[in-house]
């Protein structure tokens, strides 16, 4: 008989090489080649990429080339890099003595493999609270505080790691709210929920994009901020988040305003505008202060990224390439519109992506319903 394994991890690799009882030495050897990436290196010398070639090939590792490339008919050249763990050590390794670029290409190669491996733990469930009257899916249900504290006192009994309240709707159609209004929301409720949580268990966090909101937030036991914009929609907000302890959510959005729109946008390569977009961010972030581990990066869902649903499922197959990034990912599909159906018919779809998204590498699901994707979670990342 004959059967194929599925490697997905480093660990997965030698859970494997262990319950066969390989020599321990050899497990940490062979774990290694088992983990098979691929790397997109951009415009390299035409010397250098003929070069990485050579050394590639040299280590049993492969390296594609365009056919002008080959024949040295260009004077740059993209590079497909295909490689296990143990031959892109050697193979750094010996870059690192090469010419034209090729150490800064060996270090940047260990820089983007190390961040790409980081963990971050089991993954999170980020329960979410509308204090709105017109947001999508819950609007107007928990508009009335104790109704939203009830609600929250569900959310954590169902299992939620994290509280995502927010006092203002930034969907297609929905209306500005000022700084005070959404403070009067927000604030009454963040204090309520902070006071139940007494084994503080639960991080709280505070949907807003607005820097006042945010400061007054994070006065009050806010630990995250997580803003739509990816601090574009206050210029204030940087300065504010970087002058705290609380982390804040880059989330990608095809509109520059805080509302999102109900256009069909077309790309060429999703996931690659979304990474770019995401590190232009990280980098205007980390200069205004923000310190890289108060990060968490979000590629945004459904309408903030088109009405074409067929771009959020690329996303969403395509997640581990933004684990390059060395941030952790936080991924919402509760009940947006990309699932299909009627709002109130989407529950099943909504759990399915959120395990589908931890599966891929999220780090944080954000959830309207938090108790169906708990008992996956328990059952999925505790075999």
């Amino acid at each position: 008989m004959i059967s194929l394994r599925k490697i997905n991890t480093l660990d997965d690799a030698q859970n494997l090489l262990s319950a066969l009882g390989a020599d321990p030495p050899g497990i940490g050897i062979m774990g290694k080649k088992m983990m098979v990436h691929v790397f997109h290196l951009h415009d390299l010398d035409i010397r250098a990429a003929n070069i990485l070639k050579q050394d590639a090939l040299s280590f049993g590792a492969e390296v594609g080339l365009s056919k002008e490339a080959s024949m040295l008919k260009a004077k740059r050249a993209d590079a497909i890099l295909i490689v296990n763990q143990r031959q892109l050590e050697q193979l750094t390794g010996k870059l690192k003595g090469q010419p034209f670029g090729l150490k800064t290409v060996a270090e940047k190669l260990q820089e983007n493999f190390s961040r790409y491996t980081r963990t971050f733990g089991a993954p999170k469930i980020m329960g979410i609270i509308n204090v709105t009257p017109d947001s999508f899916s819950d609007g107007g249900k928990f508009f009335d505080e104790k109704r939203a504290i009830q609600q929250i006192k569900q959310l954590i009994s169902d299992g939620a790691d994290i509280i995502d309240i927010g006092g203002e709707s930034t969907g297609p159609g929905s209306k500005f709210v000022s700084a005070d209004e959404e403070l009067k929301r927000v604030i009454p409720v963040l204090k309520s929920a902070i006071a139940l949580n007494k084994k503080n268990h639960v991080l709280f966090s505070v949907d807003t994009y607005k820097s006042s909101v945010a400061a007054k937030s994070i006065q009050n036991g806010a630990h995250i901020i997580n803003d739509v914009t990816a601090l574009r929609g206050d210029k204030k907000m940087a300065d504010v988040v970087a002058g705290s302890q609380a982390k804040i959510v880059l989330m990608y959005s095809k509109d520059a305003s805080p509302r999102t729109t109900r256009r069909a946008k077309k790309y060429a390569d999703v996931i690659k505008t979304i990474k770019q977009f995401l590190e232009e961010r990280i980098e205007y972030a980390l200069t205004a202060g923000i310190k890289s581990e108060q990060i968490i990066i979000d590629p945004g869902m459904g309408a903030f990224v088109s009405a074409d649903p067929r771009y959020s499922f690329e996303i969403l197959r395509l997640l581990p390439e933004l684990k390059i990034l060395g941030f952790p990912i936080l991924v919402g599909t509760s009940r947006k519109s990309f699932l299909g159906g009627a709002v109130h018919e989407r529950e099943e779809a909504s759990a399915a992506t959120a395990l589908i998204a931890a599966q891929n590498g999220a780090n944080i699901v954000r959830t309207h319903a938090v108790k169906p994707i708990r008992t996956l979670f328990n059952n999925f990342f505790t075999c």
